[in-house]
């Protein structure tokens, strides 16, 4: 049984070419960026007396050299990280980032900093490290009831990272004062003042490499079974957590000194795997040896002239050159295709008959004149009647949260009846992530735009990465899994160029804070209009997809023999999911999760047909988005609560709730 698990070491020249042809590019390039901060024949003189000398020569030693060293370090110590949670948990997929340990370290550290600066007396690393275990352990957590196959532990990191980053944003957005030197780290930026980072960094390094070295044949066995590991006298679960413990805290002392930097964790095993390492042996030897040079190599392009006067951070640049392998990734790896839920997570079957209509419709109505009337004043609670202040302020907040709710509503059905997976949404699937991409591309030609302009960017970044979502899924004939997984990886990039923008500062910075938290409050009369439009013809639409829907409901064999072009359906569902998503983000922000919790109350009440689901879906996101921006007006006035906020703390423990419930 032993034997079953030593594997072949592999041919490692292409791969120690690679890493050599990586090195010598990185050398030339920092040899150039070095000597435009001191000329080489300068050099030995400061690194002879590094504490004194000109300025150039005090940056040249404390500051360019410690940044190379940085660079090296995290990389390596992100590809270690990364080896061991992809071994333990035999996901090549997982990694920090994918896992909720980079956003469990980020808002630890916000948290400190604006509620509890004292704890920062102990430094950064013990409480990054306390809030990326408590985020890993929160996702084994869920995922241990729900099965560690890659799709669930990477469905729930993503969560965790989208409800932990919408916590961060409405932190900082409402502690700009504290929060803007984390906005700032929050990018990835490797820039130094000392050599202590360094050396922390390495000293972390060694002991979790020698943790692992140490442990590497026991490590080798958790690619088998449980029951064949405890046959050979291991404890599985010891082992691995010991192993996810060296992990984190490898991870959180990288997010403790320089922040977020995304897919070295994925990528570098990967990519040493594809060129010859084969075994763990090898992989733990060429791995962090790749994973450093490798980012040297990203930190020095950032610093050339042509990028951007090193404004770019090096997390970002790690992002957007990480995206690729994991498509590339997804179209490797076998698309299991997630089965639609059984019978039996639905209690019972509902008939909506015309009293319940009745019922619905005059609860919609009292919830509406409740939202409008009702109130917090200067001298308290009121009910106003006051037309001008209900028709000019709050009526446009109203129709927009509605008509949002309604959007998202009827997307959520059809991303989840497409995909055949109650746990997705539009969300989860990458296209809020499109609709911000398109508004960050807005904000950075102009500040200065209508609801139209604003609209019309939301719909072309989400049909952008629907394109990207239709091609590459095309291949695996829109499995759900791929789907979902190539959502992830765009959701990752663009949350890398969000955090980028953001800690760019500026009037784009304001505004899209308040964007990403789902605030309703810069709302005008245009945009409500435009958007409840775009709502009332969505739900005119919706009828033609009625029988793609119920036929997709019986699997793909069963469409196909009654006729329906599977891929085809699907792509055109997708599509118009895309759009009506697109006219909600503008309104309540990419991370509302309006589109999860409003098609699961409607499964919960045992309406099962595509048709009424959908309506009754819309019908419930509107009346969401109504109370929850309401509540956001009212709850600690005269401040607001972003509507989107209070959704998302919703809706991610929802999501995770019922991933843990699924057995």
């Amino acid at each position: 049984m032993a034997k079953s698990v030593e594997r072949r070491p592999g041919n490692c020249y292409p791969l120690a070419l690679f890493v050599l042809l990586v090195g010598l590019l990185g050398l030339l390039l920092a040899l150039d960026n070095l000597q435009r901060v001191l000329p080489i024949s300068a050099w030995p003189n400061a690194l002879s007396s590094p504490r004194q000398g000109s300025i150039p020569e005090l940056l040249f030693s404390w500051a360019a050299l410690p940044r190379l060293a940085v660079a090296f370090l995290c990389g390596a110590a992100l590809s270690l990280s990364g080896l061991l949670f992809q071994q333990t948990l035999r996901n090549p997929l997982a990694e920090p980032t994918t896992l909720g340990t980079s956003a469990g370290a980020q808002v630890a550290l916000l948290a400190a900093l604006v509620w509890a600066p004292g704890l920062l007396g102990i430094g950064q690393g013990p409480i990054a490290i306390t809030g990326a275990a408590v985020a890993t352990a929160a996702v084994f957590g869920i995922c241990a009831g729900a099965g560690r196959s890659p799709i669930t532990v990477i469905l729930a990191g993503l969560v965790v990272n989208l409800t932990l980053g919408t916590i961060s944003a409405i932190i900082i957005l409402l502690y700009p004062e504290r929060g803007e030197d984390l906005a700032q780290w929050q990018a990835g930026r490797l820039e130094q003042t000392s050599w202590t980072p360094a050396l922390g960094l390495s000293l972390c390094l060694f002991i979790g490499w020698a943790i692992a070295a140490f442990l590497c044949r026991s490590l080798r066995l958790l690619e088998m079974d449980d029951a064949v590991i405890t046959s050979l006298g291991m404890k599985p679960a010891w082992l691995r957590g010991i192993s996810l413990a060296v992990a984190t805290v490898v991870a959180g002392s990288v997010i403790a000194t320089v922040g977020t930097i995304g897919f070295v964790g994925l990528a570098v095993p990967a990519l040493a795997r594809a060129l010859g390492a084969r075994d763990l042996r090898s992989l733990l030897v060429w791995s962090p040896l790749l994973g450093g040079l490798l980012l040297v190599l990203a930190d020095q392009i950032v610093q050339l002239p042509a990028m951007m006067n090193g404004q770019l951070p090096t997390g970002t640049f790690a992002s957007l050159l990480g995206a690729p392998v994991l498509l590339a990734l997804i179209s490797r790896t076998k698309a299991g295709a997630v089965r639609p839920q059984p019978a039996r997570t639905v209690p019972h079957r509902m008939r909506i008959s015309a009293t319940h209509l009745l019922g619905i419709f005059a609860a919609v109505v009292l919830l509406i004149v409740i939202g409008l009337a009702l109130g917090r004043g200067p001298s308290g609670w009121e009910w106003s009647t006051d037309m001008d202040l209900i028709i000019r302020w709050r009526a446009p907040r109203a129709a927009a949260s509605i008509s949002a709710g309604v959007l998202l509503g009827i997307s959520g059905v059809m991303v989840q009846r497409v995909t055949a997976n109650p746990m997705a949404s539009p969300e989860v699937m990458g296209i809020s992530a499109g609709a911000t991409l398109g508004a960050i591309a807005l904000l950075f030609l102009s500040t200065s735009f209508t609801s139209g302009n604003l609209l019309a960017a939301c719909a072309v970044g989400s049909l952008l990465v629907t394109s990207v979502i239709i091609i590459v899924g095309r291949r695996a004939n829109f499995a759900p899994d791929s789907i979902v997984l190539i959502g992830i990886a765009l959701s990752t990039v663009v949350g890398a160029i969000g955090a980028f923008v953001i800690a760019m500062g500026g009037p784009a910075r304001s505004l899209l804070l308040t964007w990403f938290s789902g605030s309703t409050y810069r709302v005008t009369q245009d945009m409500a209009t435009l958007v409840a439009a775009l709502a009332i013809l969505g739900l005119l639409v919706v009828p033609l997809f009625n029988r793609p829907l119920e036929l997709l409901g019986l699997g793909e064999d069963g469409a196909r023999a009654l006729g329906l072009r599977v891929g085809r359906a699907r792509g055109a569902i997708i599509l118009y999911s895309a759009i009506a998503t697109a006219g909600a983000t503008i309104i309540v922000g990419p991370a509302s999760f309006v589109g999860l919790l409003a098609p699961h109350m409607v499964r919960q009440l045992g309406i099962c047909r595509a048709l009424p689901q959908i309506v009754a879906s819309a019908i419930a996101g509107g009346a969401l988005m109504l109370i929850a921006d309401w509540i956001g007006r009212t709850l600690i006035f005269p401040w607001q609560m972003p509507a989107g906020l209070l959704t998302a703390l919703i809706g991610g423990p929802l999501f995770l709730y019922s991933m843990r419930q699924r057995r």
